[in-house]
């Protein structure tokens, strides 16, 4: 009894860290105050090519950001049952791993559309404004935990631990 008690709080724990990570993500996506080619000097088609990609973008996230909301209420569920069925769980943790890799796609090709936007020249200041937005956002977590507990941001640390220096 006391090892399905513990599986099965491990299995919520991560179900739960899985949910709040990957909405605090979205949620400082959605955030932003401006985005990163705001910070560049774009001629009007380049602005116009970016703001095209820009809301293409966004739609693609909000629609895979919903459905991992979703299938995180399903686990919720699927853990609170009486049984609880571990392979429709575990099911239910492959399918939302799916659509977060979908999601990092969905991020990877907005990056390179934006990419070949941009003229050479202005390639390096737009990939050095991700960087530091990534460095000020520090380590993720729920927005209750305190944030003397969570860890120092990268751009505080000095370096992100297992990354390669940015230069």
């Amino acid at each position: 009894m006391k090892h399905h008690i513990r599986t099965l709080g491990i299995i919520f724990s991560v179900a739960l860290n899985v949910a709040f990570v990957g909405s605090y993500a979205y949620q400082m996506l959605t955030r932003r105050p401006t985005f990163a080619y705001e910070e560049m000097r774009l001629d009007d088609d380049q602005r116009a090519r970016m703001i095209s990609s820009r809301d293409r973008f966004i739609g693609s996230i909000d629609r895979v950001g919903n459905s991992i909301i979703g299938l995180h209420f399903d686990v919720i569920d699927a853990i609170a049952a009486d049984p609880p069925d571990r392979k429709v769980i575990q099911a239910k943790l492959d399918e939302i791993r799916a659509r977060q890799q979908s999601m990092q796609q969905v991020v990877v090709g907005h990056l390179l559309e934006d990419k070949g936007i941009l003229r050479p020249d202005q390639r390096q200041r737009f990939f050095t404004v991700l960087k530091q937005r990534i460095r000020s956002q520090g380590m993720p977590g729920p927005p209750w935990l305190p944030r003397d507990r969570k860890k120092q941001p990268a751009s505080q640390s000095g370096s992100v631990p297992g990354a390669a220096p940015v230069r």
